[in-house]
């Protein structure tokens, strides 16, 4: 190879070097979290928004716990109960994360949900957060998906985009009722990336 096509080899080579360095793609986050549920649950605080039952006056059923009836890695999952006969509640688990001060960030949460019925209307949605303050109501969870897409295991992704933050973030998943009916789920196999 002669030396000048040489040259412009190496020039082109390090301008795509410094584009491809850019990219997100080959970024690493800043935080990576795999949850298998396997050490339970000490890393995530359980959260609800639900209304009172109105032959008791207390607040609906609802259980998030530790379950090995439905698994699709290791040997734990959660299963998620909300009885939804108001056709309203909302329950979750959220979690800190140590990020940078002052950075927009991107949050990918993802997670695996058995259901046991497809439904055309949802009975249900799975929802996430990520933000700088820890949820307290329904309200701020805003990135939802139909929760009875199919019948078994279903992998559900969010690209949540994140302001600056005092270094501390909450990342969270919930489930939401939208029929009248209880509502039994499976979480498991829980990822998330911040970049």
């Amino acid at each position: 190879m002669a030396p000048r096509q040489r040259a412009a080899l190496i020039g082109s080579l390090a301008i795509i070097a410094a584009l491809l360095s850019s990219c997100d793609l080959f970024t690493p986050p800043l935080v990576v979290m795999r949850e298998g549920f396997e050490s339970g649950l000490k890393l995530w605080h359980k959260g609800l928004d639900v209304p009172p039952d109105p032959s008791t006056r207390k607040p609906v059923v609802w259980e998030i716990d530790l379950s090995q009836e439905r698994v699709i890695e290791g040997n734990w999952a959660t299963r998620w109960f909300l009885d939804g006969r108001q056709g309203d509640g909302t329950i979750w688990l959220v979690t800190p994360l140590s990020v940078h001060k002052n950075r927009p960030l991107t949050v990918t949460l993802s997670l695996q949900l058995w259901s046991a019925t497809v439904s055309a209307q949802p009975r249900a949605h799975v929802v996430a957060y990520a933000g700088s303050l820890r949820p307290v109501e329904e309200t701020e969870f805003s990135f939802k998906e139909p929760a009875d897409k199919r019948a078994g295991w279903q992998r559900y992704r969010f690209v949540i985009p994140v302001g600056s933050t005092e270094g501390e973030l909450w990342g969270a998943l919930e489930i939401s009722a939208a029929q009248k009916t209880l509502l039994e789920y499976f979480i498991d196999d829980v990822r998330v990336e911040v970049r």
